[in-house]
């Protein structure tokens, strides 16, 4: 483990150095210098693609696509994923702490996963940065050296090695090129929370790099939920000529948290600052650790693109949980070490005369996973009650065509060949259950077929059909059982996969700017996990058959122009806007043999998220926000309890500059709502009384903070 001071250090160092490099580099011009024209744009990446360069693939990508930057997180808190992708259609987040995000679904992908969510890729400038089993970490992402998010939903995440229904988030960071030469920004608020980050970029010469530093403390709304986190990140990029650059990337972060648990549904409406009793008394808590080098080479020209890219990265987790003589998960400490790489080459050479873009790709992965249990007595370690290693290797190999058959008309045609492998070895066989060791093989194939037309330069319509196809993870294969004799137990499972159809739009129109997609996923062998009424995962299994179907819109409209300051020639006027999203979550059970067509429970059915911002020319904004669930959902698949709707109201304000200092106040749930951020769902409420599932959200909330730039 990292201790908070020698991160520091660090990355003031690699800061204090990009200044430096920076200063230098303006400190050898002359004093005075004979006035000089330049005209052309400014170097970028190519290895980090800009926001502008991002937006472009919406003209290429046949399904649901958003990009989503920083600029609009900076505007309130930036501390996590629910600040970065809010108003995002069709992902949901959940936290069970409110410091971090604990679930993550896209489409329902990953419904029921939590802790290490399972069912959204998550990469950095196209490298994975899952886990081998497909788990990912959200703690080892800064947002605050993101530049912005690349979402893409469904079947145009498989050119990335997604395993996945919900799709790929491709995170892309500053580098030099584009980040502010030197940016201190600090953040305080309600329940003790204090967030600071310092960062720099420069370019010289052929190099040019970005570095930040992030820290994190918060006590908590709830009782036994103080977090504290530290994050160091860098890229350095070395541009041989216009056309060749490589970067390579340093991830460093460590985390300690205590988890208040879950609560019953009265107990959470009575009083939602407490915690599970046991949580204090076993000092439930989560400690990570993590260490991750990456590298990439990027080549670019005209006619072809080359990505070749690997990486290394290893974790260091304790979680300390529940424990009784009935479930002896208790402590779990292990580490995972990660191996990978990538390869993706695109080639737009004309075929039969006309635009085509052939796209190859194989994203290889390894993951070693050495873990030992311990009974949890008062929050230290007792005698051990498991102990194992998990591996996973993933081998995605991608092929797809997109051929342009007018300039407005294209067709795609891909298809992606995956093998996989989960292998446990039992290391621990003294126990009742004996030896649980076991290996399994998997083989998938995914082909898709879609097509966008585009409208206009700004608009575009879409249809794809495609087939997803997720192996489970270590997590899922191995879990503790419940009883006296409470051990390990590996439950064979299969993938599940599903056939999938999408239709959309997207596009631009005088004030207006829409996303709009709708589709329908046919599941096959559906991976759902289900709790106790402790809310300890107790194993996941195979659903023969589910459908999920669902809509994803946004729609921002520039309501007014000039309202008070009018349009010159050199600045534009203020604007009032609406900017929303909606989605809609429909899934279901099909004809299940003990649920029937029931709802498949976790998750909000309806979701509205709205915010109505004034923006003035000379950098003030203010205005209010809502984030809605408008109905109630099942947390039991016999959906027996209910998680209620809620409507949380929120306001902004702030002062926004390039350069110099920038100031907000970001007000959250103002009503004090009393509401269920996150739930762990279990298999029926009537034989499993007063369950201890959920996890109350943060009650009305404050928080300011000041940036300064140059």
């Amino acid at each position: 483990m990292w201790r908070r001071w020698s991160v520091l250090a660090t990355i003031a160092v690699s800061v204090f150095g990009i200044q430096t490099a920076h200063a230098a580099d303006t400190s050898n011009n002359p004093a005075e210098t004979a006035e000089v024209t330049v005209t052309g744009e400014a170097p970028d990446s190519l290895t980090s693609a800009s926001p502008e360069e991002s937006a472009k693939q919406k003209t290429q990508v046949p399904g649901a696509f958003t990009v989503r930057t920083s600029d609009d997180m900076k505007l309130g808190r930036a501390s996590n994923f629910e600040d970065l992708l809010q108003r995002t259609p069709g992902v949901f987040l959940q936290s069970e702490n409110g410091a971090e995000v604990s679930k993550i679904s896209i489409r329902g992908s990953g419904i029921t996963s939590e802790g290490e969510p399972l069912g959204v890729m998550f990469l950095l400038d196209g490298l994975n940065f899952n886990q081998g089993d497909g788990e990912s970490v959200l703690e080892d992402f800064d947002v605050a050296a993101l530049s912005h998010a690349e979402v893409f939903r469904g079947a145009d995440a498989l050119k990335y090695g997604a395993l996945t229904l919900g799709g790929a988030i491709n995170l892309v960071p500053f580098t030099g090129y584009d980040a502010a030469p030197f940016q201190v920004r600090l953040e305080g608020g309600s329940y003790g929370f204090f967030r600071g980050d310092m960062s720099g970029g420069a370019v010289q010469g052929k190099f040019d790099e970005f570095a930040a530093i992030g820290f994190r403390a918060r006590e908590g709304f709830r009782e036994h939920s103080r977090e504290n986190t530290e994050i160091l990140f860098d890229d350095l990029g070395y541009k041989f000529n216009d056309q060749v650059e490589n970067r390579f990337y340093l991830t460093l972060d460590r985390t300690n948290r205590n988890l208040p648990g879950g609560l019953t549904k009265s107990e959470m409406e009575d009083d939602p600052s407490q915690a599970n009793p046991l949580a204090i008394a076993q000092d439930w808590n989560k400690e990570l650790s993590n260490v991750r080098l990456a590298d990439k080479l990027s080549i670019r020209t005209d006619e072809i693109q080359l990505d070749v890219g690997a990486y290394w990265f290893h974790h260091d987790i304790e979680n300390r949980g529940f424990s009784s003589p009935d479930f002896r998960e208790g402590i779990e400490q292990f580490y995972s070490d990660n191996f990978g790489g990538t390869l993706n080459f695109v080639s737009r050479h004309e075929l039969f005369g006309q635009r085509n873009i052939l796209t190859i790709g194989l994203s290889p992965q390894y993951e070693a996973e050495p873990t030992q249990n311990y009974e949890n007595i008062f929050g230290h370690t007792g005698a051990t009650t498991a102990r194992g290693e998990g591996s996973s290797i993933n081998v995605p190999a991608y092929l797809e065509d997109q051929l342009y058959l007018t300039p407005r008309l294209s067709i795609l045609a891909g298809a992606q060949a995956i093998f996989a492998e989960r292998h446990f070895k039992d290391e621990f066989v003294s126990d009742a259950e004996g030896s649980q060791s076991n290996r399994q093989d998997f083989w998938g194939f995914n082909p898709k077929l879609g097509a966008i037309y585009e409208i206009n330069r700004k608009t575009q319509a879409f249809v794809n059909v495609s087939r997803s196809w997720q192996p489970p993870s270590i997590d899922n294969l191995v879990d503790f059982d419940e009883g006296p004799t409470s051990s390990v137990v590996y439950t064979p499972l299969s993938p599940q996969h599903a056939w999938t159809i999408e239709v959309g739009t997207r596009g631009e129109y005088s004030r207006f700017e829409w996303e709009l997609s709708l589709y329908r996923s046919w599941f096959r062998n559906e991976l759902l996990e289900v709790n106790d009424v402790f809310g300890n995962d107790i194993g996941t299994r195979n659903v023969p058959r589910t459908n999920h179907q669902g809509i994803e819109a946004s729609l921002e409209v520039e309501l007014l122009r000039d309202i008070l300051v009018p349009k010159q020639s050199n600045r534009t006027g203020d604007r009032l806007s609406l900017d929303q999203s909606y989605t809609l979550n429909d899934f279901h059970f099909d004809q299940n043999a003990v649920d029937g067509d029931n709802r498949l429970p976790g998750i909000p059915v309806h979701v509205y998220e709205a915010q109505l911002l004034y923006q003035s020319p000379s950098g003030f904004y203010a205005g209010p926000n809502l984030q809605c669930n408008l109905s109630r959902y099942p947390v039991d698949e016999a959906n027996t309890l209910f998680a209620d709707s809620y409507v949380l109201l929120g306001f902004r304000a702030g002062f926004r500059r390039t350069n110099g200092f920038s100031v907000f106040l970001d007000c959250r749930n103002l009503t004090n709502q009393r509401y269920a951020s996150s739930v762990d769902v279990i298999a029926d409420a009537r034989t499993e009384l007063n369950p201890e599932i959920f996890h109350p959200g943060d009650g009305r909330s404050f928080y300011g903070g000041v940036s300064w730039s140059w």
